[in-house]
């Protein structure tokens, strides 16, 4: 199901899916990331088939679960809701406040899907994703989510790289 989201400055609406969107986990744990995304999408103007742009906002919208990771850390993997390729973590590390977001639209016919939406910095997909593949092994092999940061799916845990 889709609901309307937000508008952009060139007029065009942008859904969000209710059901599918990736933005929905990281809404549930920053609550100032919904109202960060309508703000941002009102000063873009929209018109690529794929619109995603980082933008750092007014005031801290929550904290970056992204670190740079050591030969010293403590990595695994698991995926998390709503996602079919697996995610890098590391134990031993804490989150920081960030004002920055990332926001990633898919055009929809005359409108926009609200693809994903998260606090931080933009970073290439992990292996096996569309946003600058060409980076992200070297990228995933040196950088992790912090442990505990972001819901998973029960079981799903392995210490084995996955890709």
């Amino acid at each position: 199901m889709k609901e309307h989201f937000a508008k952009t400055k060139n007029g065009v609406d942008v859904y969000l899916d209710t059901e599918h969107s990736h933005a929905l986990t990281h809404f549930a744990h920053h609550p100032k990331l919904v109202e960060a995304a309508k703000n941002a999408l009102a000063g873009i103007e929209a018109k690529d088939d794929v619109v995603r742009f980082e933008q750092e906002m007014d005031e801290v919208v929550g904290m970056t679960d992204l670190v740079e990771t050591t030969p010293d850390d403590e990595v695994l993997y698991a995926l998390r809701p709503l996602r079919s390729i697996y995610s890098r973590f590391v134990k031993n590390r804490k989150s920081q406040p960030t004002r920055w977001i990332v926001v990633d639209l898919r055009k929809d016919g005359d409108a926009y899907v609200l693809r994903t939406a998260f606090v931080g910095r933009m970073t290439p997909s992990f292996p096996g994703g569309d946003y600058l593949s060409e980076q992200s092994r070297e990228f995933w092999a040196n950088h992790a989510l912090v442990w505990e940061s972001q819901e998973i799916v029960p079981g799903s845990e392995t210490t084995e790289c996955p890709w």
